[in-house]
């Protein structure tokens, strides 16, 4: 019988052309030449030249990245000495680096590697690739608009900074000085920009403002402040003289972050377009046809993305009318849509309701993990609110790893404006980001001690969100949406999902206006005036391009499932399939598709 899940991708598949998709420019013909007939590679010392080679490779770009990331010495418990500057500079020396991995790359006989180091060499061809490309869009990418700004997550530095002795006490202000210098070169760098012809929208520009500005605090209780139990061991005197100089600092970074915003509300807001998207400005078009490959890590076009995007937002209310029929509500589906946003019974009573359904849906799954997994991550999970500062600029919120210092990943849930929040889909929102989405695959993904550090640490958009819209949708075949409206619920968060494959390319690469992009979204999706501002705002100027990532991450993956299925047959192992896609961790797309053709042809030996 076909399964629910193949079923829906049929409907997806039903009117996309078979080259629609063109991706996978990698070869695996000398992965397969040097498989024994049991599936293991013999270990030859071409064999171990070329892995040693790579090992070496692999660790080099670890180090290297370790030392220049401090978000990623934090999520790895190491203690963070340097804050870099917005520089280009920076950003040339790591595409000349890109470069230097290729050419090593290129030394190493890559036909001699085992098949799972082979994914780890074309993962990092595709990411060194990228890298160089992207260089050229350096003066494009945006860095200060809400979601991607790094003033807020600067935060999560300090809080992992221990204070054992007074060299500690030292050390942490010289941390914070460095605020002041990186936020001068915030300001340099929209200077730059505007010079070059890169101004972000008057549409975004009022909620840059207003976070920038809200970084603007006294320094009791200040974001860069440690805990007072950091300080509880030292004598007064101590305490005193570091409470001086911070506040020193303190009023140095509000005087920077005030000059900044003086620019921000005059001379640069004078510069600013009206319009949204990156295709207004000089070189945008190429920009984005660069930020549609690299947030699919697929060869795709916008143009083919968003005529898929068109058909997958039509199977969607086609399958929704049906459930509409099912549950005999007479009317259109504008109708009933309505219907669903006027009744209170949709509506959580408040946070601890939503956190309640969210961490229930989640669990529920979990206790069905051995029908569909071979292993699960030791990792738990949990939910908590989203800092309320945060939720005014974000539709739903956001999943944080596990970390050294605390080994729970969670989902961030915005519990603001719950009167415009149904909680129709927070099942599939709990699948997505908790179990078996994001933390299922990313917390596996960080405690596989058998990957290079490298590959442990790197997540791709269309790997990660198409896992995680994948998991929304095999809640179906897994039996999870109990009733008619919790499945509808299911359809509200996907059709959202596949409506950005229309609107992001629509603001950014065609001439659609914000007001076009949020009529559709409105006739297309349950979610509120204020959430559909939010996202249109998030995918014209925030983050032009990462939302792609979402449906068609999540279409390759039932691509691939229906490919295995097909050559497989009655063999076909669903927890098998699903180890072959999360083992080895997040790639891009093109090396995991070669890498589910070798799956196949190994599970038929």
């Amino acid at each position: 019988m076909m399964s629910e899940t193949t079923r829906l991708y049929k409907l997806e598949q039903s009117r996309s052309s078979s080259n629609m998709l063109t991706i996978g420019t990698f070869t695996l013909l000398a992965v397969l030449a040097m498989c024994s007939c049991n599936g293991e590679p013999s270990r030859t010392s071409d064999t171990r030249e070329a892995s040693a080679q790579l090992a070496a490779l692999a660790e080099d770009v670890w180090n290297r990245a370790i030392a220049r990331d401090p978000i990623l010495r934090v999520r790895e418990g190491l203690r963070v000495t340097d804050i870099p500057r917005l520089d280009y500079a920076r950003s040339e020396e790591d595409a000349a680096y890109a470069q230097s991995v290729i050419d090593s790359l290129s030394d190493i006989d890559l036909s001699a590697l085992p098949h799972d180091e082979f994914l780890t060499a074309e993962t990092l061809r595709w990411e060194s690739a990228m890298k160089i490309e992207g260089l050229q869009y350096y003066w494009l990418n945006s860095f200060m608009t809400p979601y991607v700004n790094p003033l807020p997550r600067m935060s999560l530095i300090f809080e992992a900074q221990s204070i054992e002795d007074l060299q500690g006490l030292d050390d942490y202000l010289m941390l914070v000085e460095q605020v002041v210098e990186f936020v001068r070169s915030m300001h340099e760098t929209a200077y730059e920009q505007a010079a070059r012809g890169y101004v972000v929208s008057l549409t975004n520009l009022p909620a840059v403002v207003g976070l920038t500005r809200s970084m603007i605090q006294e320094p009791e209780g200040h974001w860069l402040a440690p805990p007072n139990e950091e300080l509880g061991s030292f004598a007064t005197e101590d305490v005193e003289a570091f409470a001086l100089q911070f506040g020193d600092l303190v009023s140095l970074i509000n005087s920077t972050l005030e000059s900044f915003i003086e620019y921000l509300d005059g001379e640069y807001r004078n510069q600013a377009p009206e319009g949204v998207g990156v295709k207004q400005y000089p070189n945008g078009d190429a920009y984005y046809r660069y930020l549609t490959r690299l947030r699919t890590t697929m060869d795709v076009t916008p143009e083919e993305v968003q005529q898929i995007g068109f058909e997958m937002v039509q199977d969607m209310q086609a399958e929704m009318a049906t459930i509409q029929a099912e549950i005999g509500f007479e009317g259109t589906a504008g109708e009933f849509n309505e219907h669903l946003r006027s009744e209170s019974r949709f509506f959580p009573t408040g946070p601890e309701e939503v956190a309640e359904r969210l961490q229930m849906a989640a669990d529920a799954f979990f206790d069905k993990a051995d029908e569909y997994f071979i292993e699960v991550p030791r990792a738990p999970f949990g939910v908590r609110r989203l800092d309320p500062a945060l939720e005014g600029s974000q539709t739903y919120g956001y999943y944080s790893i596990p970390t050294a210092d605390e080994n729970m990943g969670y989902y961030n849930y915005n519990g603001s404006n719950l009167n415009e929040r149904s909680w129709l889909n927070l099942q599939g929102v709990a699948f997505h980001e908790l179990f078996p989405g994001h933390h299922f695959h990313i917390a596996r993904q960080f405690e596989n001690d058998s990957l290079p550090q490298i590959r442990r640490n790197n997540l791709h958009t269309a790997f990660t969100e198409g896992w995680g819209s994948y998991s929304s949708y095999l809640g179906l075949e897994a039996g999870m949406y109990e009733d008619p409206y919790s499945r509808y619920g299911m359809y509200i968060l996907e059709i959202f999902l596949a409506t950005r494959l229309v609107v992001d390319p629509g603001m950014n690469y065609f001439d659609w206006t914000l007001q076009q992009a949020r009529d559709f979204m409105r006739e297309s999706t349950l979610e509120s005036e204020t959430q559909i501002a939010t996202e249109s705002v998030r995918y014209s100027t925030d983050m032009p391009g990462q939302a792609l990532g979402y449906q068609m991450g999540k279409r390759m993956l039932l691509e691939l499932r229906e490919r295995a299925e097909r050559e497989l047959g009655e063999n076909f192992d669903i927890r098998r399939f699903h180890e072959a896609v999360i083992g080895p961790g997040s790639m891009p797309m093109g090396v995991l598709e070669q890498h589910i053709d070798w799956f196949i042809d190994e599970e038929r030996r």
